[in-house]
């Protein structure tokens, strides 16, 4: 479920010059190492269209649609990139509407999205470092970051349900890259409803991680808790990983 979404004012004070478009070769499907990961693993398929970019997303609880427009005018007039994301019922019933903007680095600036049912919207804000790596998420006075080392994600810090910081250990062993917003002891997905996990399935949310983290720590803002957890992953006689699953220590 999403939270700390306030209404959609209309107004931005996005860089209207701020323009770019989706690039095909960022697109997390197409690329055989971290598909991989993905097919297998979280148990999504992937539906591409003639240009190679995501189409359908099908997953347990239902499926995800995209459709890419080219110069779409944006409620100021500024010329933008914009992929229009539906998000279905398992029955074909459309329940969320969500608009990413693109920038000159190829993924999403911000997106609008809207609950079809009450027609309550609320506005995202994604910001990313020179590498394409994403730094944060924002809607209104809610805010997460995501700190990122030599190409990896070191560190979640979670300002929405609860404070707290997610720390994470990798190996040099461990090569099957990916932003490990799923399965995720912290359950990072859950802070964004389906917003932020199918953003990156669709190249829309910056790069995956280099590495699969080995270890997860997980700490309160107000120490009255802390957790660590182990990953665990199981490769095929090939080397493609095939199932993770995590424990604690």
């Amino acid at each position: 479920m999403m939270v700390g979404c306030g209404p959609h004012d209309g107004n931005t004070e996005d860089d209207v010059t701020d323009i770019g478009s989706v690039r095909p070769e960022q697109v997390v499907v197409r690329n055989d190492r971290w598909r991989s990961f993905l097919s297998n693993v979280t148990g999504y398929t992937f539906v591409l269209n003639d240009a190679h970019m995501v189409d359908t997303i099908y997953y347990d609880h239902g499926f995800a649609t995209f459709t890419y427009r080219d110069e779409y005018l944006d409620a100021l007039g500024a010329s933008t990139d914009m992929v229009e994301m539906k998000l279905c019922n398992i029955d074909g019933t459309a329940h969320t509407m969500c608009s990413f903007n693109i920038g000159r680095n190829g993924y999403a600036k911000n997106a609008t999205e809207t609950y079809l049912g009450t027609g309550k919207s609320c506005i995202w804000r994604f910001s990313y470092d020179k590498h394409g790596y994403l730094t944060s998420l924002e809607a209104g006075s809610d805010m997460c970051r995501f700190k990122y080392v030599d190409g990896n994600l070191m560190e979640y810090t979670n300002y929405v349900d609860e404070n707290e910081d997610l720390y994470f250990t990798y190996s040099s062993m461990s090569s099957h890259g990916y932003m490990p917003y799923f399965h995720a002891p912290g359950f990072i997905e859950g802070d964004f409803g389906p917003i932020l996990p199918m953003a990156y399935l669709a190249g829309l949310a910056g790069k995956p991680s280099n590495n699969l983290p080995m270890i997860c720590d997980r700490e309160s803002f107000l120490g009255d808790y802390a957790y660590s957890y182990e990953y665990k992953y199981i490769f095929n006689n090939e080397g493609a990983l095939v199932s993770l699953y995590f424990m604690g220590l």
